[in-house]
């Protein structure tokens, strides 16, 4: 009996194991500044370097039915510690309305990666308390992220924030230039809300884009982040005389909330100036990890390998077709959520390609059964998250549809 049991057990146990091998990576992204490129959009890799796009290139979630500017920027998504919810924080941002239009963040969270419970927060309507967060004084609320804060046992996002009442002049005398700052608030457990934004890191100049990673070889949390803004020079230590120029920076603490030690020097390859929207994250089965970023100067991303501590160049991936990533971020998935979205994208794909098929030449009886099985379609990508129930509507769908 107690044999029994104890196989039992080990049973349940090497399964659960096995449903969490991860085989797949998941990149979330924007593609640019317009309002269709400022949308939600997926592409998957084996290797980590070289990615598909799913859906063809289309978006995953229309930035309109999520975001008070009904556009998107800076998606970050994490897996939950349950190991089977993932959350996913963005910039509620549309660029062609200016670089200071933006006071807010959205929150999501979903079960299946394809449908989002969400929330947009807006900064002065939800801390009316803080002065310095109001309409005039705020400049913008950039590129949240999300992790996991052991010690309050709370997912801790963060962001930076560019003040108006602290802005520092530029080499261009009819500007100044927002002093980012990097701040923190936790997400209630419903990740519908946040508490009040606490101060992060302050830099010394305007910082941007932080990205916390965990080093459990050093115990201690790293935080990569963009120098923005105006060029200073370092005087002090081993890198005096040492220039920031928009790349990416590297700080450590003990604490996930800091305070972080900043070390002057650059992470990306040597001479790709400016670069930003930095994403480290383990490669699968290694000790091993991938820094990539956004050359956006560039029009590619870069990925290089290290150790948290230091990285070699890769390679550039290329961006051209249905996958022109901006600012986004990477997380390791199971064969069977890889399989999930690969139905879900037939799916989506062949809903696309039967609404734009001719319809010359088909009997009226004929063209009623094609609507019904593209009705049937939709209803089943807006309420199913299974493969098998995409399979079985997309094949049911090119029976009736035959695209030329």
């Amino acid at each position: 009996m107690k044999k029994a049991l104890f196989l039992s057990l080990l049973s349940l146990c090497t399964g659960t194991m096995s449903a969490q091998k991860y085989t797949t990576y998941l990149f979330a992204f924007f593609s640019n500044n317009s309002p269709n490129g400022e949308q939600i959009r997926y592409a998957l890799s084996d290797d980590a370097f070289n990615y598909t796009s799913l859906n063809e290139g289309r978006p995953v979630v229309a930035s309109d039915t999520i975001a008070l500017k009904k556009s998107i920027r800076d998606p970050h998504i994490i897996r939950a510690e349950d190991g089977k919810t993932f959350y996913m924080v963005l910039t509620d941002m549309r660029s062609d309305e200016g670089w200071q239009s933006n006071d807010g963040l959205i929150l999501m969270k979903s079960t299946d990666l394809i449908h989002w419970q969400h929330t947009a927060i807006d900064f002065p309507t939800r801390f009316p308390e803080i002065q310095e967060f109001n309409a005039d004084n705020l400049h913008a609320v950039w590129a949240p992220q999300t992790i996991w804060d052991p010690v309050a046992k709370k997912y801790m996002i963060y962001y930076s924030i560019g003040r108006h009442d602290i802005e520092y002049p530029t080499s261009d005398r009819r500007f100044n230039q927002p002093y980012f700052k990097l701040y923190y608030s936790y997400a209630n457990e419903d990740f519908t809300d946040i508490s009040t934004p606490k101060l992060l890191f302050d830099f010394g100049k305007a910082s941007i884009d932080g990205d916390i990673v965990y080093d459990k070889a050093n115990k201690e949390y790293v935080l990569f982040f963009k120098d923005e803004g105006r060029s200073v020079i370092n005087p002090l230590g081993p890198n005096g005389g040492w220039r920031t120029r928009q790349g990416i920076m590297r700080a450590t603490s003990k604490s996930v909330t800091g305070p972080y030690i900043t070390e002057w020097r650059h992470l990306q390859k040597p001479g790709q100036f400016p670069v930003e929207g930095s994403s480290v994250f383990p490669l699968i089965g290694s000790d091993e990890f991938i820094l990539m970023y956004d050359c956006y100067a560039n029009g590619h991303y870069q990925f290089c390998k290290g150790n948290l501590k230091d990285f070699t160049y890769v390679k550039d991936t290329p961006t051209r077709g249905t996958f022109t990533p901006r600012h986004g971020s990477v997380i390791h998935i199971t064969d069977a959520e890889c399989k999930r979205l690969e139905a879900w994208s037939n799916l989506s794909i062949a809903v696309n390609n039967a609404k734009s098929a001719k319809t010359e030449n088909i009997s009226e009886q004929e063209l009623t059964k094609r609507n019904s099985a593209i009705e049937m379609a939709e209803k089943t990508l807006a309420t199913k998250s299974d493969a098998k129930s995409f399979d079985t509507a997309r094949k049911k769908l090119e029976k009736l549809v035959t695209v030329k």
